[in-house]
């Protein structure tokens, strides 16, 4: 075992680790999975937005990056046009001297594109995005129509406020939930209609804070109600009031999520697999929200990735042979990368594409041995390249990623502190950035809540549209635009009173961290020990001072109704 340099918790080293590190030519971690994991999640931002102009174009944008952002800044059609060449801020490098520093030399002048929304239509307030139509503040998603406030899901329609949903259609507040319809606060389910504060249903419809359930109708706490009894008791609860929706929310939590059973880990065809919200995928080790996966380790958010560790925002095309890369797809034999896509053979690179033997470049485009944006021979460059990392290595710089001060973002607007929450002054000691300045007002608001009806009913669409809201919560303003309230109406759910940005993090922390710690299953049906509990221990990411009751898979699909 070894001690964190950072944290100072102990973390193992396997032999497969060692294989791998090997295999890569690089040194043994000195930081823990986690304090690794939080390094590199602090370059990356994806729901902090700032209007900006385009450094290029002098065009009004939205961006990642604010104003005062130390390096030039493209709007995505100025930044793939051939206006510019990266090639242009190539410098020399000297191989006997720290490369880091080198590197932020050239990171301060070469442009950046401004935010990642590719093919995309009327959807300009989206990062990490690819072809949506008319979305609004979604962040990691792909392929959707008319959706707001969503993250790192595809191909849904008309939805709002979800994480991690596949091909849904009108629902809202619905974490690791696909194929479903008209559904409310739902996580991990599938195929169900109308269905509300449920847990694990599949194949269900007309649901009410219910969990385990196949192919059912009709229920309420997981007992059966005829049509006529169902519908007069989910009136009752007023869902289309704010207080009848509070209400609702908080039964879900102490009576559905505290009181039914909960499996340990969420795996779906998986094998030999540590973590959760796995699917399809094979000797993972310490992953978390994956799909199609093979050899991993140390892994989060990642899509069809192999024989790879410390991996964050990996896909959707094919990776293989990576080693601390952060939103990089369709790369192979890559290290210490950030946001690279179709590359090979890239080390300490930013913002490079369709490039291969590269080393310290940043925002290169079809780039071929190239160190610090020059392009060299190939003998040249080989030799050079060997040069650099003998130095690296002998001044303690060679596998660590980029230093954290070199980040862009403060670490309270990058995605590091939503998985990784922390004070300004614990991470400003680790040696990370802190923004004072992030982009929110409080005290704008155009209404006061108690001026505002209980129900949707009795809002209309017009006097509320362009109003702007205080959050209950932070004090943030948030306003609400035409489309958002007109789903409200649809669903007959009422105006929520907390911003998008505390919504966001109640349904992350309605999810669970993404650390592992070993415990019992807590089922007690006979046929167990002497004493009736289950003897079979298993690692999960619910901590021991969670309210949920946790068991084991066995135990847990006996539970099944």
């Amino acid at each position: 075992m070894k001690n964190c340099k950072q944290c100072t918790k102990e973390f193992e080293v396997t032999d497969t680790d060692r294989a791998f590190y090997k295999k890569l030519d690089v040194p043994e971690p000195a930081l823990c999975p986690t304090c690794r994991s939080a390094w590199r999640m602090s370059f990356r931002n994806e729901r902090t937005l700032y209007s900006r102009t385009c450094s290029l174009c002098d065009k009004a944008m939205i961006s990642m990056y604010s104003s005062v952002a130390p390096f030039p800044v493209y709007c995505t059609d100025c930044f793939w046009s051939d206006r510019w060449d990266a090639q242009s801020f190539g410098r020399d490098v000297d191989t006997g001297k720290p490369f880091f520093p080198q590197w932020r030399e050239l990171m301060l002048v070469t442009p950046r594109l401004g935010i990642v929304n590719k093919q995309s239509t009327n959807s300009d307030y989206c990062n990490y995005s690819l072809e949506n139509m008319n979305c609004y503040l979604t962040f990691g998603s792909h392929r959707e129509e008319d959706c707001m406030y969503g993250h790192y899901s595809t191909h849904n329609r008309n939805q709002l406020d979800y994480l991690w949903t596949y091909e849904n259609e009108l629902c809202y507040e619905c974490s690791f939930t696909k194929h479903s319809y008209r559904s409310v606060g739902l996580r991990h389910c599938e195929k169900c209609m109308e269905c509300f504060f449920s847990v694990d249903l599949k194949n269900s419809s007309h649901c009410l804070f219910s969990s385990q359930l196949r192919h059912k109708e009709y229920y309420i706490f997981n007992k059966p109600y005829t049509k006529e009894e169902y519908e007069l008791a989910l009136a009752e609860y007023r869902l289309d009031t704010a207080s009848g929706y509070a209400r609702a929310y908080k039964i879900f939590r102490e009576k559905v999520l505290g009181g039914f059973p909960t499996r340990a880990y969420e795996q779906i065809n998986c094998e030999q697999c540590q973590g959760t919200n796995l699917h399809n995928s094979k000797q993972c080790h310490m992953c978390f929200n994956a799909s199609d996966c093979e050899n991993v380790a140390y892994g989060f958010q990642m899509d069809w990735v192999f024989d790879s560790q410390d991996q964050n925002y990996m896909g959707y095309d094919r990776s293989e042979l990576c080693y601390q890369t952060i939103g990089c797809t369709g790369v192979y034999r890559c290290r210490f990368c950030d946001s690279c896509w179709m590359n090979s053979h890239l080390t300490y690179c930013a913002y490079c594409f369709s490039s291969e033997e590269c080393f310290g470049c940043i925002s290169l485009n079809k780039g071929r041995y190239c160190i610090l944006n020059k392009k060299y021979t190939q003998h040249d460059y080989e030799r050079m390249v060997g040069e650099i990392t003998e130095t690296m290595k002998s001044g303690g710089e060679w596998g660590l990623f980029f230093p954290k001060e070199y980040s862009p973002f403060g670490y309270n607007e990058s995605v590091a502190c939503e998985s990784y929450p922390a004070e300004k002054e614990e991470v400003r000691a680790f040696g990370y950035r802190w923004n004072d300045d992030l982009p929110f007002t409080t005290g704008k608001q155009t209404f006061e809540w108690d001026d505002i009806p209980d129900s949707i009913y009795e809002c209309t669409i017009e006097s509320m549209s362009g109003a702007v809201a205080s959050c209950v919560m932070c004090k943030r303003n948030y306003k609400f635009v035409k489309k958002e309230l007109e789903f409200y109406t649809t669903l007959s759910m009422p105006l929520p009173r907390l911003c998008p940005q505390c919504r966001y993090l109640r349904r992350l922390d309605n999810e669970k961290r993404f650390m592992l710690f070993t415990c019992q299953c807590m089922c007690d049906r006979t046929g167990h020990d002497h004493a009736g509990r289950c003897l079979v221990q298993f690692e999960t990411t619910y901590t021991p001072d969670r309210s949920e009751q946790v068991f084991c898979e066995s135990c847990y699909q006996k539970e099944v109704v």
